[in-house]
């Protein structure tokens, strides 16, 4: 190499280069499973709201404000791909695939972040306008709770006329999931009309499309505009179910399959809130409007932390607020920005597993909020 440029670019690295603007910067994930390892090692149980304040200062109450829903011209859609491409670069768009994580560091179903385009866009069957959906999965439950009914808030909430007889594009639907029939019901009821890939060609023209951002982005943050979806989902979930109120509500995974996380001894704490006259509730046992009902009237919630807690986003913000008893190791990030946005109270019991003599803590836990030992 030329010595004289290898002087001069030296020269001009150590005359340039500037120190980092955030030399100190924290992964705010990372922050918070060290955050939440010291209240395990405590082994006590914690007030929630105390909890819940350890995640302030890393991630903000509000993730988005305001979502928009954003319109692209000229853009093709490929089955499989979890997002549109730009009509004339081939470029996947921003906002048409749903990512996690602070700064969209996953991108869970792109497949593709550009295409090559071997002929004009135009070329291509096309739908001169259509709303893209880039999540509708709900194979797991928690995850269409929450990133599904992200992107649903303008059905939910705004109910645009531009929205009335559009095509819908499915990012990821499967015809067999049970979920996507409330999906169906929610686009019909706006004269929305779903189209599944089967009956689509191997390449779409849409001449306009409608992609809404999302209200929620797992692991980066939720939104009040998230709630208020929930809140809507729940009422039109609910229509004429009605619950009788219910004291005490024990959340149960004691019922679910083997695949799942299951809790050792909890059946032996169950059998001891039942004497003490708790109702011991397996959720995935009850229709979607059931489980609405009896969240909704339920004075004290316990359990273990999983999927199920996810429908307390059906309770409206004016509602009357449950008291929480959450127990678990590790509760999800997610969860604990939820129950942070809708100020929760309650305790937290940090344990790996369940026993019996767990109940009586609980019963001291709603009885006198000030007691934790």
């Amino acid at each position: 190499m030329n010595e004289q440029l290898r002087a001069d670019s030296k020269l001009a690295a150590a005359s340039w280069l500037r120190d980092p603007l955030q030399p100190d910067a924290v992964d705010p994930l990372a922050e918070w499973f060290r955050l939440h390892a010291e209240v395990a090692a405590v082994a006590k149980p914690i007030p929630l709201p105390q909890l819940l304040g350890k995640l302030d200062g890393l991630y903000p109450d509000e993730w988005v404000a305001e979502p928009q829903l954003l319109e692209f011209r000229d853009v093709l859609w490929l089955p499989g791909c979890g997002c549109l491409f730009h009509g004339g670069n081939g470029r996947a768009l921003p906002w048409s695939a749903f990512s996690r994580f602070p700064r969209q560091r996953q991108l869970p179903q792109q497949t593709r972040h550009r295409i090559e385009l071997s002929r004009p866009v135009q070329s291509f069957q096309r739908l001169e306008r259509a709303l893209w959906l880039p999540r509708v999965d709900g194979s797991v439950f928690g995850e269409w709770l929450t990133e599904v009914v992200a992107f649903l808030w303008p059905f939910l909430l705004t109910s645009p006329q531009e929205l009335t007889g559009l095509p819908v594009l499915l990012g990821d639907a499967d015809p067999e999931d049970p979920l996507l029939a409330e999906l169906h019901r929610l686009m019909r009821d706006q004269h929305a009309v779903p189209l599944l890939n089967e009956h689509l060609p191997p390449a779409l023209h849409l001449q306009t499309v409608l992609v809404p951002q999302p209200s929620l982005r797992l692991h980066a943050g939720t939104s009040a505009v998230w709630w208020r979806s929930a809140v809507a989902l729940g009422d039109r979930l609910l229509a004429d179910v009605e619950a009788e109120p219910v004291e005490k509500l024990y959340l149960s995974r004691s019922a679910l399959p083997d695949d799942k996380r299951l809790i050792t001894g909890e059946v032996e704490l169950e059998q001891a809130l039942e004497a003490s006259g708790w109702t011991i509730w397996h959720p995935q046992q009850h229709p979607l409007q059931v489980q609405v009902a009896a969240l909704r009237a339920a004075r004290v919630i316990a359990g273990f932390h999983g999927a199920a807690w996810h429908g307390l986003g059906w309770i409206d913000a004016d509602a009357p607020k449950p008291w929480l008893v959450l127990l678990g190791d590790r509760p999800s990030l997610d969860l604990m920005l939820q129950l942070r946005l809708q100020r929760f109270e309650g305790w937290f019991v940090p344990c790996e597993a369940a026993t019996a003599d767990q109940a009586q803590l609980l019963e001291r836990l709603i009885s006198d909020p000030a007691a934790s030992d």
